[in-house]
């Protein structure tokens, strides 16, 4: 089985439907009730569908199954009884091993997969392997072909699917507004035990002003008047839900590295009014989206993390392949001057290739010293080298 997952509104369903569009299956939605009467009276309805020729096993498609309190369980029964005549996919907008303990273990039955917000490169209908990835970090990006600066309009209006085809202000302002209610009102609700929502809405609401620093859960306590475990299991909930993303620190070689704090980012950027914070929420969600389907496609594994220092010397972003680091990546508006936390980091962790993306357009400068790459270019040439 494939199990997909990503923030609600990413286009789960639609990706999900458009893979029925060319062989035989069957599209199953727990939010609809009939649906679920259905399955209550049948948990095999799907074996009585009509089933046209093709080159492939019918595909069922099980949209929003982890809100049934016994999904693990049902999932495990039809999986070890139908897998030769059927393939199963599960979408959900919370992350499918959290919260529903319950029944037996789906281990070695399933593939994890996710859905991100739209990336430069995706929009650009490119991709690419973390191989031609390295090979590309040696070359001068190139500018997008059409001359178009895709780049300008996901900063403006995020990487959902709606709110960017779109393409309009006044309609992305009511999208988000209804977003987290929604989130918070139905998905969490549906999905948890959780009573206070009102107040995991207010959590939410704190989260954009604090993006791109590493998170103090107890600074929140005291803005919510809650307990730290309190607060730690609802950020929990919504990192789970694909509100939020904490990215960790790196502290190998690190001397007095902090080593607790992760950094916090939504998975919509275009929530974050502060313009420094939002791009580089925006090259987060890029970079995380990159690392994790390398990862989850099998080619290799890769994390993303962040360098800091008790001095507060910092840099953005470190991503390391097994254990090693190979990539350091600085996000700036304009400055063009490379940073020095950046050149002395990727000296003292010994990285070969450190780059500063620069939100400013026009600027593609690489520079080697000690058999290490230095580039400052723009994040419109750069990101679009991304999956």
């Amino acid at each position: 089985m494939a199990f997909l997952s990503g923030p609600r509104q990413v286009g789960k369903t639609t990706l999900a439907r458009s893979l029925l569009l060319d062989r035989p299956g069957h599209y199953f939605n727990w939010d609809i009730p009939g649906e679920r009467k259905r399955l209550a009276r049948n948990p095999t309805f799907f074996e009585s569908q009509a089933y046209g020729p093709g080159k492939h096993k019918p595909l069922v498609v099980f949209d929003e199954l982890h809100k049934y309190a016994r999904w693990k369980t049902y999932l495990k029964g039809i999986y070890d009884g139908h897998a030769d005549a059927f393939a199963f996919l599960l979408t959900g907008s919370g992350r499918l091993d959290v919260y529903r303990r319950g029944g037996d273990s789906l281990l070695g039955r399933y593939f994890p997969l996710s859905l991100f917000p739209l990336t430069v490169a995706e929009v650009e209908r490119r991709s690419s392997t973390w191989s031609n990835f390295l090979q590309e970090l040696d070359d001068v990006p190139s500018p997008s072909p059409d001359g178009s600066d895709h780049l300008d309009g996901l900063e403006k209006l995020g990487g959902f699917p709606e709110p960017f085809l779109k393409a309009s202000a006044a309609f992305h302002r009511i999208w988000l507004s209804n977003r987290t209610e929604r989130l918070v009102h139905e998905d969490i609700r549906d999905t948890t035990s959780l009573r206070e929502l009102s107040l995991v809405e207010m959590l939410a609401n704190l989260l954009p002003e604090r993006v791109a620093n590493p998170l103090s859960l107890n600074s929140m306590r005291e803005d919510l008047g809650v307990s730290f475990e309190t607060v730690r299991s609802w950020m929990g909930v919504l990192d789970a839900f694909y509100y939020s993303f904490r990215v960790p620190p790196w502290t190998r070689n690190v001397a007095r590295a902090i080593s607790k704090e992760a950094k916090l980012y939504l998975w919509d950027w275009s929530e974050v009014d502060n313009p420094g914070c939002r791009f580089e929420n925006l090259v987060a969600v890029h970079l995380l989206k990159a690392v994790k389907n390398w990862t989850e496609n099998g080619e290799v594994t890769l994390e993303l993390h962040y360098v800091r220092d008790k001095q507060k010397r910092e840099v953005d972003f470190l991503v390391s392949e097994k254990n090693k680091p190979r990539l350091l990546v600085e996000s700036k508006l304009s400055e063009t001057t490379l940073s020095p936390y950046l050149l002395a980091f990727q000296e003292r962790l010994d990285v070969p290739v450190a780059v500063q993306l620069v939100r400013e357009g026009g600027h593609a400068k690489r520079t080697v010293i000690g058999g290490r790459i230095q580039w400052c270019v723009s994040a419109d040439r750069w990101l679009r080298k991304l999956l």
